[in-house]
């Protein structure tokens, strides 16, 4: 057995675990999993019904959703765990790696193995040349330390030492992001609310009621080489809010949201029109139930005492001219396409185009009268009491990453010792950026302080700035 294997068996497991967090790849590994978990949960939309991901997404895709479980990425306990489990690896590459190795204890070390490193001869006896040492470093801007180490005069000094905290401070700001992240998961909710106008919706979490009293929607005329046709331009709900904040009318926007007295979030996120009939028989009105305005596509009216349906389609007009198709004439009034079977075969070969105020002959006595349409409106509500605290996180992390990217730490080494007939200075410095990027500032530094030292007339010990990338 080998040496290197025998060593691995004699480590208890828990240091063997600390070494697989603290190795670099591992949270590199679990954060590229987390990012691509994050991307799949902004770009498919969560928290909807089954059959709404089919209506929105190819049957492949929607069954993939479904079966992978990805309609609550965020709130999931696989995500959760990502994200704890990055947390306590970058805990653990801190205390083990970070730490060590960006603040590095004061303590004699061979100054001839440094990157930068230079020696000097100084004229001045030893006193003296600590003094000017140590007074020429704190000229330049550095915080000195001294300390007697086996009868040398050792210098430690840093400059911009608050720049080797970035990457700390960017995992403080991680810590903070996952802490919101877990409060929102714990203590946050989301859900879709589809109203009619003139209808009432909850949002049982906070005790809110939204009524909703008028829909708008506007469309811009678009000329394409198929014809005209129509985009959205506005969507407007005007609601009124009751709850325990008070009651409040609101105007909800795309992107421009209403928030509740408690921080409940309400978006525009979708529209429609239902179809609204009315059915006669022998000119008396019929009451049927699920024809009041709230009739969606392939929705069926089935009248009683007959094999009659009538299935409904879609409406074509002013009130949502998106649905009408490019190169047709849009309808002056609002007219519904619907379908007419008897004996569950079709009456027509083409869906039938009835306007608002017409009506059409079902046959067996009945008559279909078309209604004007009634507007809904789908609005998404949010609440998340971890959002500030993700916010902060992302500041603080991208201070950190300021720091740590932008800012140069400066660590000076500085030895003076007595040597035959004279005192010599050994200087070295490291940094967190690679020793080609303090090179030139490095010898500038170290032929200042050779100016100062006096050097005899013999010259000084080591003319050249040993630079080492």
């Amino acid at each position: 057995m080998s040496a290197p294997t025998q060593a691995l068996r004699t480590r208890s497991l828990y240091d063997q675990t600390l070494d697989v967090l603290s190795n670099v790849m591992f949270p590199v590994v679990v954060f590229a999993v987390w990012a691509a978990l994050t991307l799949i949960g902004t770009s498919v939309d969560q928290n909807i019904p089954p059959e709404q991901y089919y209506q929105e997404y190819p049957a492949p895709v929607a069954n993939a959703i479904l079966r992978l479980h990805l309609t609550n990425i965020f709130h999931s306990w696989p995500y959760i765990a990502l994200v704890l489990l990055l947390l306590v690896s970058m805990t653990v590459c801190t205390f083990r790696r970070v730490i060590p190795k960006r603040f590095p204890k004061d303590r004699a070390l061979p100054i001839e193995n440094f990157g930068l490193h230079a020696q000097r001869q100084s004229a001045l006896d030893f006193e003296t040349t600590s003094h000017v040492v140590d007074e020429y470093a704190a000229r330049r801007g550095f915080a000195v330390r001294t300390q007697a180490i086996d009868g040398a005069h050792w210098l430690f000094a840093d400059k911009q030492k608050w720049a080797r905290y970035g990457v700390l401070v960017a995992h403080v700001g991680f810590a903070v992001i996952v802490i919101g992240v877990f409060i929102g998961w714990l203590l946050g909710y989301r859900g879709e609310l589809q109203i009619y106008e003139g209808q009432t919706a909850s949002v049982p979490q906070a005790g809110l009621l939204v009524t909703l009293s008028h829909f708008v929607g506007r469309f811009q005329p678009v000329q394409t080489k198929q014809g005209v046709v129509y985009q959205a331009s506005r969507f407007q709900s005007d609601v009124h809010v009751a709850g325990s904040g008070g009651d409040t009318n609101a105007s909800i926007l795309v992107n421009h949201p209403y928030t509740s007295a408690h921080g409940v979030y309400l978006y525009q996120a979708s529209y429609g029109f239902g179809g609204d009939f009315a059915v006669l028989r022998n000119g008396k009105p019929v009451a049927l139930p699920g024809i009041n305005g709230r009739l969606g596509p392939q929705d069926v009216i089935a009248l009683p005492g007959t094999s009659r349906v009538i299935e409904y389609g879609t409406m074509l007009g002013p009130s949502d001219p998106s649905q009408a198709p490019a190169g047709v004439p849009l309808p002056k009034v609002d007219t519904y396409a619907i379908w007419a079977f008897h004996d569950q075969i079709p009456v027509t070969q083409k869906p039938i185009l009835l306007a608002v105020g017409q009506t059409y002959d079902v046959g067996d006595g009945y008559v279909l009268k078309a209604l004007p349409p009634v507007a809904w409106s789908g609005l998404t509500y949010r609440y998340d009491p971890g959002e500030l605290w993700v916010g902060a996180g992302a500041l603080i992390l991208t201070a950190g990453f300021v720091m740590a990217l932008f800012f140069m730490p400066i660590k000076l080494y500085a030895r003076v010792r007595r040597a035959a007939g004279a005192t010599v200075v050994d200087v070295a410095a490291t940094t967190t950026k690679g020793n080609a990027m303090y090179e030139d500032d490095f010898d500038a530094l170290v032929n200042g302080l050779a100016d100062r030292l006096a050097p005899p007339a013999s010259g000084p010990i080591g003319e050249t700035v040993n630079a080492y990338a």
